[in-house]
Order: structure tokens, then sequence, then C-alpha cells
């Protein structure tokens, strides 16, 4: 269930939203986004695949907001909506995309960005001389997304082959999440869509957020650059704690 706090017009809005994944790459760039753009928040939605969670507003201190598992933020200016995931699937999620499909479908949004990672020791040969960065597209995505695609010089994720018989490949995005399972179920009702990734180990996954960040700015253009020519980023205020406390000096 979908609960908004105020009425706001979604029509031909770009959904961004992340998968719980290795090293929560795309629940940190979410946080990113929401942090740097200083976006409203304007509803929750409140399902039973992930687990509940409830706590303070991560991105303002002094705020009486509270956070739930996932929670929608809004800007009309560079027409994004986001939904922010904070817990992982503890069922399956055929009743989740039902209600994230018809959300799509009822406020006639334009497309869906889904934000994950993928283990980086799955990385095969090919790869290795690349960036670490690759993207998938819906067969329906306009084409002037592919097209840009294409420009900025952007790899598909390749296909893996399992076996002697399959010359093509499968899709396959291990630690990935339900990034897979969702983007098919968007393609197969013709929801335009794309998956952007960064292969990654579990650490201090901030360093693969900028890029899966900046890599999501080069098509969609919602950030400007600082005087240096690098991203205007603003961290959240929880970051601050996101490796714990400081060690108490007694240790020492």
């Amino acid at each position: 269930m979908i609960t908004f706090k105020e009425e706001v017009d979604l029509k031909n809005h770009t959904l961004i939203l992340p998968a719980v994944a290795v090293g929560n790459v795309g629940q940190l760039t979410v946080d990113l986004i929401i942090s740097s753009l200083q976006l409203r928040r304007i509803g929750l939605f409140s399902n039973s695949s992930f687990i509940p969670v409830v706590g303070t507003d991560p991105y303002d201190e002094n705020s009486q907001e509270i956070c739930t598992s996932a929670d929608l933020y809004h800007s009309s200016d560079k027409k994004v909506v986001v939904l922010q995931i904070r817990s992982p699937v503890i069922r399956k999620l055929s009743q989740f995309y039902n209600e994230l499909k018809n959300f799509i479908k009822y406020h006639q949004i334009s497309k869906v960005v889904l934000l994950t990672s993928s283990y980086s020791h799955e990385i095969r040969d090919v790869q290795l001389k690349t960036v670490r960065l690759r993207y998938i597209a819906s067969t329906n995505l306009p084409a002037e997304n592919t097209t840009e695609f294409n420009n900025l010089n952007w790899i598909q994720l390749e296909p893996k082959v399992v076996d002697y018989v399959d010359t093509e490949g499968v899709l396959q995005i291990p630690g990935g999440g339900f990034a897979k399972c969702i983007f098919q179920a968007l393609e197969k009702d013709e929801i335009p869509c794309a998956v952007l990734l960064k292969f990654c180990s579990e650490g201090d996954n901030i360093p693969d957020a900028i890029d899966l960040l900046n890599y999501l700015n080069q098509w969609l253009l919602i950030l400007s650059n600082n005087d240096d020519n690098s991203l205007a980023i603003k961290y959240p205020s929880s970051w601050k704690f996101l490796f714990g406390n400081s060690p108490p000096s007694e240790i020492y």
C-alpha cells in the first residue's frame, strides 16, 4: 500500500529505485541523490515483502520526520521520483511488484531506472579490460535513450554462457538482488526500464556509489557540477555513523 503525504503530479517522471544487493551500492547511491537534490519525502510504500523498519530522518538531524523500509521522495524540477528501500526482501515480490506496476501506470511515469551492483569476483576476463559499470535496457526504452548510451560509450551487460549448447548466453546479475526479476517483469508489462550496475565487493562502498551516481548522471543530468567539474554531491548526515561510532579512547 502506498500512502501519500500530499497530492503530486508524477506524469512523465523517471522512477529511480535500488535493489538490495552486494555492498548496498544502489541504496547508497539513492541516499546521495536524495541528499544532494534535497528531495522532499512525499509518502511511504508499506509492503510485507520487506522487513519493517522505522527510524529518524536520515537526511536532516533537526527533522521530526521518520523513515520507513520504503519511502518515496520527489523533485518536480528534475522530474524524478525516488523509492528508497532500506531493508531486505523476506517474502515473494509478487505483491510488491503488482503495487509498483499499478503505481507506475496510474501516475503515468515515463520510465524506471533500477540501481544495483554485482559481485566483482564474477567478472570475466573480457570485462577486466573495461570500466566496472554496465547497463541493461528494455526493448521498449525510447530510441533516444539507447542512442545516448551509445554516444556515452556505455557497455551493455554481457550475457553469460552457461553451457556449450546455449551460445547466446543468459542475463545474470550475481549478487544483484531483485534487479533482474523486477527488470524482466517491467519489460514483460511493456514499462520502459533500465538497470545500471557496478561490479564491487563488500566493504567501504561509498566510492562505488559515487561511481554509479556519476554513471546515472551522465544520462539523466539531474546533478550539477562543482567548479572543478566534479559532481556536486552532498553526503547524508546519517553517513557519519555508517561504520558505527568512533572507538572509545579507553581502549587505548
